[in-house]
């Protein structure tokens, strides 16, 4: 028997009480975005989980990581990290939510699949802004462990663009010890962007897993595909039977200095990789 398709809260629901939810900006499997309108007229957005009999199985953990969310967005305060307005549940539907600022303009994964490739001179200087906001959270023992171009949002603000890490969904927190909302084996992340010790156990992971996914983003953006775009190549590079290709076979125009740093940040051994981002200088 199929399941029932989770209800999807309307436009024109008083969430909460107090956001005047508007169109819908995303939707997944475990919950949905809309634009919103508070009391005084700011507009927010407003994420907030599936909930109801067709909502996903694992409805328990997904609200824990849901949490988890709040809580890690609630202790970071950076411009380079989309930051938490407030949280809370609707009393109407059950549905917890959370209030972000409304950004404008497109996240880092929308612009690699319009413009393919990055030039260095473009690439570098996104990736240095996205360095500050995840240090940030190591400086506070948070390892994102989800970095990948669609959790990082290019925001033009007068004519910039500042970048802003969001999704902090599957972060884990060194401070509080043991991460028990990993299962033991739980593969979590982004393959393609996932570093070997991740894969391994996402349980064992600490700053340098961030440091991987930072330079698997650079690899992507310069080339315009990931290093390892086949399942199987990235299980070969994991036991040891194969390497990241050379950035420059794929991008001859990326210095050759810019090529070491990011190879540097791709060893598959994290202790042969930078030790952390304030070490990878590019």
């Amino acid at each position: 028997m199929a399941r029932p398709a989770a209800p999807s809260i309307p436009p024109g629901t008083m969430l909460g009480g107090k956001y005047l939810l508007g169109v819908k900006l995303g939707a997944g499997g475990m919950g949905q975005v809309y634009e919103a309108t508070d009391a005084s007229g700011r507009v927010v957005a407003v994420k907030t989980l599936l909930v109801g009999p067709g909502a996903p199985a694992a409805a328990a953990e997904t609200r824990a990581r849901f949490e988890r969310e709040i809580d890690t967005s609630a202790r970071l305060s950076h411009k380079n990290v989309v930051s938490l307005i407030d949280h809370g549940v609707d009393d109407a539907t059950g549905a917890p939510y959370l209030v972000m600022p409304r950004l404008r303009g497109e996240d880092l994964g929308q612009v690699l699949a319009r413009a393919k490739i990055l030039e260095p001179s473009v690439a570098v200087p996104l990736v240095l802004q996205t360095i500050k906001g995840i240090a940030a959270g190591h400086a506070q023992g948070i390892i994102h462990r989800d970095i990948k171009p669609t959790n990082l949002f290019c925001e033009e603000e007068n004519g910039v663009i500042v970048m802003k890490v969001a999704d902090f969904g599957l972060a884990k927190v060194h401070a509080a010890g043991i991460d028990s909302l990993t299962s033991s084996g739980a593969l979590l992340g982004t393959p393609h962007y996932m570093s070997p010790e991740q894969a391994e156990n996402a349980k064992r992971v600490d700053p340098r897993t961030d440091v991987y996914a930072l330079g698997m983003v650079l690899y992507h953006a310069l080339t315009g595909s990931v290093a390892f775009a086949r399942p199987g190549s990235f299980m070969a590079f994991l036991v040891g039977q194969a390497t990241v290709p050379p950035i420059q076979d794929k991008a001859p125009w990326v210095p050759a200095p810019l090529a070491r740093v990011i190879h540097a940040a791709l060893l598959r051994s994290p202790d042969a990789r930078w030790p952390d981002l304030g070490e990878m200088e590019l």
